[in-house]
This record gives C-alpha cells, structure tokens and sequence, in this order.
C-alpha cells in the first residue's frame, strides 16, 4: 500500500523488508517528521532482523536547511529502528546525492549507505545486505 502526505509518499516493496519512498519536487520540515514517523512504525515488525529503505530522489527538489536538518534525524532514527541499508535511487540528481551524502555524514548513522541510477541496481545491492 502507498501513503502519501504532500510531496512525500512511501510504501512497502513486495518480498523484501524494505520500504521506498520518494517526493515530487519540494517537502517541507512537518512531510519529513511525517515520513520519519511513518517509516519507523511500518518497519517496526522487522526491527530485529533489519530491513533496508530506498529512497527515489529522482523527482525531489534540493532540501531547504530546516529539511536538510529533519532528514539528518530521520537518519538517525532509521537507525534506532533497524535500518540496515539506505539505497538512493538518484537517475541524474547529482545536487540531491551530494545532499544525502552530507545528511548521512551528519547524522553519523550505522546504516550502509548506496548511490544508485536505478531502483533494480539499488535492489541488487539490498539483497545482499538484507537476507
């Protein structure tokens, strides 16, 4: 099933314990707290064995600070929900992988971080993470 709320959206990707979301063009500091919230309570069967999130940046519009600062603590939070692996579905976003680069950085998270051009290359890569 796909939530949405504003720009964001996310949903489960079938067979595997991961879960995808994205946003069309910009989001704001309360879609991400929302996204954050979300992400934690769909995984939170699977806290114990781990689980992967890809996140489709293809669409999103750079983050605004107070967004850059909200995704810096869905990073940590991800990981105090058992996110093993967070895989970036960039296409040709350049600005936006710099900008996931850093959020990772700042957060100092334990989740292995991906940059991939497609959601099949970010699949591949889970799988061997997430058994």
């Amino acid at each position: 099933m796909k939530y949405t709320h504003g720009a964001q959206w996310v949903e489960t990707v079938d067979g595997k314990r991961a879960l995808k979301s994205g946003a069309d063009g910009a989001t704001n500091a309360e879609e991400v707290r929302w996204l954050t919230s979300k992400l934690v309570s769909m995984s939170a069967s699977w806290k114990a064995s781990g689980w992967a999130y890809i996140v489709d940046i293809t669409k999103m519009a750079p983050a605004a600070p107070e967004v850059s600062a909200e995704l810096v603590s869905l990073h940590k939070q991800l990981t105090a929900a058992g996110c093993k692996a967070m895989a970036f579905v960039e296409g040709y976003a350049f600005v936006l992988a710099a900008q996931a680069k850093e959020h990772q950085k700042q957060s100092a998270a334990a989740i292995q971080e991906g940059h991939f051009k497609t959601e099949a290359d970010a699949l591949k890569w889970i799988d061997t993470i997430v058994k």
